[in-house]
């Protein structure tokens, strides 16, 4: 009257089993997805874009660089200040959030987050 249990085959002696082959792919998948983390934007081309907008964007941010830099100084000095920009990602979530549910609106309150 008692019951057969199947026996279990363990590929190891601690019992532990092996990853399969899917788990390996995740795993592989997982750890390129982590060394690309930071990397995305710096696929930027500055020295492609108009020297026009490289003066604004170092107007509006406020870059101190000399009045007669050539474009490829100045692209240098923007490419810099761009890569050095801390994301706030709870901030810029929650303004995209905002703002795709109220299409035209800008949030103008604080946020106190």
């Amino acid at each position: 009257m008692g019951v057969k249990q199947k026996p279990t085959q363990s590929t190891q002696s601690n019992g532990l089993s092996q990853p399969s082959e899917k788990d390996r792919e995740r795993e592989k998948r997982r750890r390129a997805a982590e060394s690309n983390v930071g990397k995305e934007f710096q696929t930027l081309d500055f020295n492609s874009m108009d020297i026009s907008v490289l003066r604004k964007y170092a107007r509006v941010h406020k870059i101190k660089t000399k009045s007669k830099q050539n474009k490829e100084e100045l692209a240098a000095s923007v490419s810099r200040h761009f890569a050095n920009q801390t994301v706030k990602e709870l901030d810029t979530i929650t303004c995209f959030l905002y703002t795709a549910h109220y299409k035209d609106s800008v949030l103008r309150l604080p946020l106190h987050i």
